[in-house]
């Protein structure tokens, strides 16, 4: 989800700045016609204001009850032509209200949803909670006063208040690694990962369907161009990203010292683009963008990127209460080169010595280790 930005501009701003497919979403929308299903689920009169923001995905606009309650109306710039499109605003919803009713990590409350761009609306749309607060990167005069560092005055707080929203997010577990779905009754359980399917219920059976399905985001031309001048001839990098996901699932069954579930929830982009602040005290007042988030092994769980190591493990220590296993994984090298690799190869393809890793896996992963 891609509230991604409390930096609302003016309709009119917002049509000059955007590109063309934002531009065409936004004029496409019949804001009226959401205007009307708000107003029906909350049993007063709404007009959408002219406050707009949008992320990479989607448009947010802020809706304004006759008790000046607002909620904000999310819609997906791209049409939803897929299956898999509409299953992740699906999962997406789900796993919301999953929090929503399983701990008190703040998220915003979902109202209502269509998944069919064909509807009155013309476009697929989730209608929210307006939570309160800023988002840190545009907390205190954003990007352009700070650069996307948080204000040092306010780091440690900050950072403390992150660490308390991580424990509570990796201690909602399930016991399949996947998406979060609702079933026909109503309850929530584990569905499959786009693209690489499941549910498992192991992280070996996770690992190794990752290695048989992961595609290297460049292709050979790419990274030929790319290592031109590198340290490293082109031939050798391609091998080395090639033989990496084989590499992994020779190793699947050892990866993980914690290969039974249950396992915990993660947010694919735990960022400070996506996580709301009080401007006065920097406590996070939210959690957004929720799209991508899933059940993972829990050598998955990595660092949230604009946040040091030791620190903030120790923040995360003191704030642990059912157990120590966020800061165990946090703390372990090994845990941490596999997240690294994994998500430098999955999500953003990153080029890079992926042998030395398996090397140092190879190292350190010894014999097969017993479930826990």
């Amino acid at each position: 989800m891609s509230t991604a930005s409390t930096s609302w501009t003016t309709t009119q701003v917002f049509l000059q700045d955007s590109d063309t497919h934002t531009a065409d979403c936004f004029r496409r929308t019949q804001w009226d016609e959401l205007c009307r299903v708000a107003s029906g689920l909350a049993g007063q009169q709404c007009i959408a204001l002219d406050q707009v923001a949008s992320g990479l995905n989607n448009i947010v606009r802020v809706l304004e009850f006759s008790d000046q309650t607002r909620w904000a109306a999310r819609v997906h710039i791209r049409r939803r032509t897929s299956l898999v499109s509409r299953t992740k605003l699906e999962t997406e919803v789900a796993t919301m209200q999953f929090i929503k009713e399983h701990c008190d990590l703040p998220v915003p409350r979902v109202f209502a949803y269509d998944v069919d761009e064909n509807n009155p609306v013309r476009a697929a749309f989730i209608l929210m909670e307006l939570l309160p607060g800023s988002v840190a990167m545009d907390a205190l005069g954003g990007y352009k006063v700070h650069r996307g560092v948080i204000p040092k005055e306010h780091r440690q707080n900050f950072y403390r208040s992150v660490a308390k929203s991580h424990v509570q997010l990796t201690s909602l577990r399930l016991p399949k690694i996947g998406t979060i779905i609702r079933n026909s009754e109503g309850n929530y359980e584990c569905g499959p990962l786009p693209g690489i399917g499941g549910p498992f219920d192991t992280a070996t059976a996770f690992f190794e369907a990752w290695a048989d399905s992961v595609k290297f985001k460049c292709d050979k031309e790419t990274i030929t161009r790319m290592m031109a001048r590198g340290p490293i001839p082109a031939e050798r990098m391609i091998t080395i990203i090639d033989n990496f996901p084989s590499q992994i699932k020779a190793l699947a069954s050892r990866l993980s010292l914690y290969n039974e579930g249950p396992f915990p929830l993660d947010h694919d982009d735990f960022l400070h683009s996506n996580i709301m602040v009080d401007e006065n005290s920097f406590n996070v007042t939210g959690i957004i963008d929720w799209e991508g988030a899933c059940t993972v092994p829990w050598e998955l769980i990595a660092f949230p990127d604009f946040l040091t190591a030791m620190p903030y493990i120790e923040l995360v220590k003191s704030v642990e209460l059912e157990d120590s296993l966020l800061s165990a994984c946090l703390s372990s090298k090994r845990s941490q080169a596999i997240a690294y690799s994994y998500g430098a190869y999955t999500c953003v393809g990153k080029l890079g010595t992926y042998d030395r890793i398996i090397e140092e896996l190879e190292s350190t992963c010894g014999k097969k280790q017993s479930s826990h």
